[in-house]
């Protein structure tokens, strides 16, 4: 390796680095966010009635703005795509948004089990960032249909008290596993490159698994099924987390193989 390929290598390195830092102190900020509004509007006193009142407000305008906010962003994103500007700032606002306008309406909805829930959320999407930064992009797509078929099965718990947001959840959690089923019986039959604005990209490797990915569709849609329809969430849960084990282990171990 010569003096030039260690300096692009170094830079490339600083780059991932400073977006996983990005990304670290983003949900270090949400979380003292959600901690701020357990404790004014979730646990309020009768001394802090008054606030909390005004929380709900701000959060019931909030939920409206921010994700008109996430779609003004996301146009503005693929606007900028087409023109081939830099699409550094678009990107940035569609995902602050996009993750605000979550918090908000979860905290509006649910109140205190939303805000629980997001303590664990918070914390995940920062991990999966990181996964999809430093890992290889086969297991990020793993890890992140199993954290949004989790989240499917603790929704399907609060479908008698919230049937339009709950099963409004499940419909698009259909629609992600089917494209991602799709998507990667296209990306097999190319050998993982797809033609993106006319030129040619990789997507996955040569060699990706892609027999993982209908594998772990399958599995998340047949335990969020399960769980509107048998209940059993704890048995649910533990399903979902020993398929990503496996496939961590998995990972680590084919990992392991390349390297010695």
């Amino acid at each position: 390796m010569n003096k030039r390929e260690r300096t692009e290598r170094a830079r490339q390195e600083d780059a991932v680095l400073n977006k996983v830092l990005y990304w670290i102190v983003g949900a270090v900020v949400l979380e003292f966010l959600l901690l701020l509004v357990n404790r004014f509007y979730i646990k309020y006193t009768v001394a802090t009635i008054g606030t909390a009142n005004a929380i709900e407000a701000v959060l019931t305008v909030l939920s409206i703005v921010f994700p008109l906010c996430f779609v003004a962003a996301l146009v503005w994103w693929i606007l900028s795509h087409r023109k081939g500007s830099s699409a550094t700032l678009p990107v940035f606002l569609t995902i602050l948004a996009a993750a605000l306008a979550v918090c908000c309406i979860i905290t509006r909805v649910f109140k205190g089990s939303g805000v629980q829930l997001l303590y664990v959320a918070v914390p995940v999407v920062a991990v999966l960032a990181l996964i999809f930064y430093l890992y290889q992009k086969e297991f990020f797509t793993v890890a992140t249909l199993s954290a949004l078929g989790i989240l499917g099965v603790w929704m399907s718990q609060r479908a008698a008290g919230h049937p339009i947001l709950v099963y409004g959840y499940m419909v698009v959690l259909a629609v992600i596993l089917v494209a991602v089923a799709v998507m990667s019986r296209i990306l097999q039959g190319k050998h993982g490159v797809l033609a993106l604005a006319g030129k040619p990209r990789r997507i996955l490797p040569k060699n990706a698994n892609y027999i993982m990915f209908y594998v772990t569709c399958a599995i998340i849609a047949l335990v969020v099924i399960a769980s509107i329809f048998l209940g059993a969430h704890a048995a649910l849960y533990g399903v979902l987390v020993a398929w990503l084990l496996v496939e961590l282990v998995r990972y680590l171990l084919s990992t392991l193989r390349v390297i010695l």
